[in-house]
C-alpha cells in the first residue's frame, strides 16, 4: 500500500469518524472501500441493480405499472 495524506472537509471527517465508530473499521479502510466503489465499472452497478429484481415486495398491486408515480412521491388513489 501507498501512504497518502489527504485533506477532508469537517463534514467528511465527522462522517468517516462516526462510520468508523459504528462499524469498527478504520477510516482508511472505509476510504479505500469507497474508492473501490467509485472505480467500479458502470456495468457492475447495472449488474448489482439487476440482482435486486424480485427481492422486495411492494405494498401496492400496481407498482410495476405506476413505478414512476410512486418513485416520484405520489400516493395511491
Amino acid at each position: 500500500m501507498v501512504r497518502a495524506q489527504i485533506l477532508l472537509t469537517t463534514k467528511h471527517y465527522h462522517f468517516l469518524k462516526e462510520r468508523s465508530r459504528e462499524t469498527g473499521e478504520s477510516i482508511s479502510s472505509i476510504v479505500r472501500k469507497s474508492l473501490d466503489l467509485a472505480m467500479a465499472p458502470a456495468t457492475d452497478a447495472r449488474e448489482r441493480a439487476i440482482s435486486l429484481l424480485g427481492k422486495f415486495e411492494a405494498d401496492v398491486d400496481d407498482a410495476s405499472i405506476k413505478h414512476d408515480y410512486y418513485l416520484g412521491g405520489g400516493k395511491p388513489k
